[in-house]
């Protein structure tokens, strides 16, 4: 039996390779004459550059950037020099998982560093940029990006805006003349899973900013100051902006791209499985296993293990999913889905414990797969 094992991160716990190369030492142990094709995937969230530096052989390039509350830090971008790509990922500088609790701020925290990770990429001399925007602690519409890129984002009085969701509102002319033409001329892929305008009860300022640090006075502020910056930018454009599918992803940090740099923004997880060849790989097997850490509701929504789900059903291959946390109501999109706790634990045991507890599962499947298939 071919099996095609490709599973997203199961985040704070394991990388996608490491997922991977449980599920695979598990199926070993219950038949070792399982053929396991494994291809790790993202989504253009947290992990997406490692996963296409180590499939596609590739390379990480250490740089120096300015964090979300503006500090110094020691980030990176994967590089593939073949075809003059770089891979940026927004959580490597401008991400959640470089903040305290305490210090969530949307008002405040800027994307900056984003924009530095670009330049950065444009100084080694890229030809087109991948930016997974998954995982962001900013909604400033980018605005700290702008500027690190060269742009001048002035108020009605003609002085600098402010950096993060303060500036928004204060936005009134926006100058591109000491814009770097080679960005210019750069391609720029957006790979996101989110689809939530900006605005609206389902947008991302209500739906993400909280998660952020957003009280709901700064979420009326924001989405003020959303209105306020994108008024001008379609001025500035002549884009259509206040509506764009996707424009809510990572604190509207899409927008400025597509209405200023002609970037455009793709399903990350159908991009990247495209980018891989699992797409074509999995019509060769004859059973698909996928996964992440949370099997939810949000799984459904364009992330990575119903994405391969999508196309395992199109070929007419069962696929099964693994997570930490399972629910219910995503038993429709799998043909079985399966939590690594096989019974009552804390959120730490599991984190802590989940590539033996996978590998597990994973032994338990391949001997259900052994007797099903024999």
């Amino acid at each position: 039996m071919r099996i095609l094992i490709s599973p997203n991160a199961m985040k704070g716990s394991m990388t996608a390779s490491e997922f991977a190369n449980a599920i695979a030492e598990g199926l070993s142990l219950a038949n070792p004459e399982f053929e396991l094709v494994l291809r790790p995937l993202a989504d253009g969230g947290d992990g997406t550059s490692e996963v296409l530096v180590n499939s596609l052989k590739g390379r990480f390039v250490p740089v120096e950037v300015t964090d979300p509350l503006g500090r110094k830090v020691n980030s990176r971008f994967g590089w593939l020099e073949k075809s003059e790509c770089a891979i940026v990922e927004m959580a490597e500088a401008s991400g959640l998982k470089m903040l305290a609790l305490n210090e969530l701020d949307p008002m405040v925290a800027s994307s900056r560093g984003t924009g530095e990770l670009i330049n950065y990429a444009i100084e080694l001399g890229a030809k087109k940029i991948i930016l997974g925007i998954g995982g962001s602690a900013t909604v400033d519409g980018g605005i700290g990006m702008l500027k690190a890129l060269g742009y001048k984002l002035l108020d009605s009085s003609g002085e600098d805006v402010p950096e993060g969701g303060q500036g928004l509102i204060r936005v009134a002319h926006i100058d591109s003349e000491e814009v770097n033409s080679n960005l210019l001329n750069c391609e720029i892929v957006i790979a996101s899973d989110v689809v939530n305008p900006i605005f609206g009860d389902d947008g991302g300022i209500s739906v993400y900013g909280p998660q952020k640090g957003a009280t709901p006075q700064m979420i009326e502020d924001l989405t003020i100051g959303f209105e306020n910056y994108l008024t001008v930018l379609e001025k500035t454009s002549g884009k259509a902006l206040h509506a764009m599918i996707g424009g809510g992803a990572a604190g509207g940090i899409a927008i400025p791209l597509i209405a200023l740099l002609n970037a455009r923004i793709v399903n990350g997880a159908e991009t990247i499985m495209e980018t891989l060849g699992i797409i074509n790989e999995l019509k060769t097997c004859d059973l698909v296993i996928t996964g992440e850490g949370r099997v939810d509701l949000q799984t459904a929504n364009g992330k990575g293990a119903a994405a391969v789900a999508k196309e395992a059903h199109k070929a007419g291959i069962p696929v099964l999913a693994i997570g930490g946390i399972v629910k219910p109501e995503v038993s429709s999109i799998f043909n079985g889905v399966f939590s690594i706790t096989n019974g009552p634990c804390d959120l730490d045991y599991a984190m802590k414990n989940s590539h033996s507890l996978t590998k597990s599962l994973s032994m338990e499947l391949g001997n259900l797969i052994n007797a099903i298939y024999k």
